[in-house]
């Protein structure tokens, strides 16, 4: 089993996690190098003071509604490697031993920052005059007056400051002890804005110095921990608004003013004037895209920071299975420096302003389109067809799926919470540049759901519609009973696992190829 630590840093970090847990629902899983599904535990922590941020409050609710998700099909089991939602998502506080008084929640607590203007978290008042005077040098007065409850407002000097505080937090002492050698970390975040840019140098250092630190117990399988870095270049646009601190045409600069910084003291290491063969990083994704996406509104912070979801985000979160797919050969680190750092970048098979699921790279294809296929046909079955079959066919098969089911948590959370966020990305996708559409959002018509991807056709080809699907639920639903496979207790589960075979082999005999 592989467990990764998934620091999500910023707005940014939050909006990658988004479309990775739509994967994660799919069922996609990394694999090893003979192409088998890893058993995975993913531990998210999410770094942002600003924790009215739409997209943060978005992210927490699906991370939640899919833990409850998991839980009701396969309890707390780990080692499951097929089937929707089989990726064990868990909190922190899940993986720790009994008796923490850590918070179970996915967000890393920083209470002592976000209640704060930035001015009297360094206590600038109480400063003598020489003091006071370097401070004015280095921060603007807006910016000692930030409230940071909003976060850095594209401010990385500011972040780099307040979040220094991270290495003496108790989620990261309780992060720290708990770490294991064959773990994994993996940091997201922007690089031309504020908590992003700062927060990513600042954690992967706090990790790398672990083994200076005596109250860590695993402080040295910590510091030559396997640390995957996605760095997230300017791929949004921001309406104009001179009242703002948020400008687009800052975004480059601020690229490559990180940019310069992170080569000689992150990704690579500068001493005396000269470029050292080493990095705290052992693989590093770069990522951004020259097609600005709709301009969003300039919300500094203060309403909410919502934004469209955008494809950037679903090529970021294949990063993160990318990363898990490396052997541990290829990342060996030595005294928290990474021997022979990797450094990645992601590109299109067809460049072109509308997307389909056809359009990326043969590996992409391949490791996730049948999977993403595949649920989204299963959130057509569910939504439009499941409350018509109850009582026919495989619903009477043990265990019943009867009328009652619709009532229960697990059918109010899948379908009154997981699918309707879910649908709400794919209509964001849809709608933003570069538009992204996998699935043809106008039709419940099985036959014309997939885009770019179409049935098979011939003499004997039958129509595909939710006839061919419930026959299909019925033949695996058959045998499923001769092996006694599901217990009285797994009605959600038989639901679930019998639309993963069905529509797995309905992919297969139904559609021309989704790769």
């Amino acid at each position: 089993m592989v467990r990764l630590f998934l620091f999500l840093v910023g707005g940014t970090g939050s909006r990658v996690m988004r479309p990775l847990i739509m994967q994660f629902a799919a069922g996609v899983h990394p694999t090893t190098e003979s192409g088998k599904p890893m058993p995975l535990e993913v531990i998210p922590i999410i770094v942002d003071p600003h924790k009215a941020n739409e997209d943060l409050k978005r992210t927490d609710n699906l991370l939640r509604w899919y833990k409850q998700i998991r839980k009701s099909l396969y309890g707390e089991s780990v080692d499951v490697t097929h089937g929707f939602y089989s990726v064990k998502i868990s909190t922190l506080s899940d993986i720790l031993p009994n008796g923490s008084n850590l918070s179970d929640t996915f967000i890393f607590n920083m209470g002592s920052i976000a209640s704060q203007k930035f001015q009297d978290f360094i206590s600038y008042a109480t400063l003598d005059s020489g003091n006071q005077a370097l401070c004015s040098m280095l921060f603007s007065n807006d910016q000692l007056n930030t409230k940071m409850d909003i976060g850095f407002v594209g401010s990385p000097n500011i972040g780099s400051v307040a979040l220094n505080q991270f290495k003496d937090s108790e989620e990261f002492r309780q992060f720290s002890n708990v770490f294991q050698k064959n773990d994994r970390i993996f940091v997201v975040s922007s690089i031309f804005g504020g908590t992003g840019a700062a927060g990513y140098p600042i954690i992967v250092k706090n990790i790398r110095n672990a083994g200076n630190n005596i109250q860590i117990n695993n402080r040295g399988d910590l510091r030559d921990a396997k640390i995957g870095t996605l760095t997230v270049l300017p791929y949004f646009n921001v309406q104009q608004d001179e009242n703002s601190p948020i400008s687009r045409a800052d975004f480059i600069s601020k690229t490559k003013s990180a940019l310069f910084y992170y080569h000689d003291n992150l990704t690579g290491i500068r001493q005396g004037g000269v470029d050292l063969p080493k990095s705290k990083v052992n693989v590093c994704y770069y990522l951004g895209d020259e097609v600005p996406s709709n301009p969003y509104f300039n919300d500094p912070g203060g309403n909410g920071q919502r934004n469209d979801a955008h494809v950037v985000e679903y090529v970021g979160a294949l990063s993160i299975l990318d990363f898990l797919q490396i052997p541990d050969s290829q990342m060996e680190t030595i005294d928290g420096m990474a021997l022979n750092p990797i450094f990645k970048e992601y590109g299109l098979a067809n460049d072109k302003r509308t997307l389909s699921l056809k359009d990326f790279g043969i590996s992409t294809r391949n490791q996730i389109n049948k999977q993403m296929a595949k649920f989204y046909l299963a959130y057509l079955y569910i939504t439009n067809q499941l409350q018509n079959d109850i009582g026919r066919g495989y619903t009477e098969d043990k265990p019943e799926i009867g009328k009652s089911f619709v009532s229960t948590s697990f059918y109010n959370t899948l379908t009154s919470n997981f699918f309707v966020a879910y649908r709400t990305w794919l209509k964001e996708l849809k709608v933003n540049q570069r538009s992204f559409i996998p699935f043809n959002l106008t039709t419940d018509k099985l036959s014309d759901a997939l885009t770019d991807i179409v049935p098979k056709t011939g003499l004997f080809k039958s129509t595909i519609d939710y006839k061919t699907v419930l026959s299909m639920l019925n033949k695996t639903s058959q045998q499923a009973t001769k092996s006694h496979k599901y217990g009285e207790d797994q009605v959600a589960y038989k639901l679930m696992d019998l639309l993963d075979q069905a529509l797995d082999k309905l992919l297969d005999e139904k559609y021309n190829s989704i790769v």
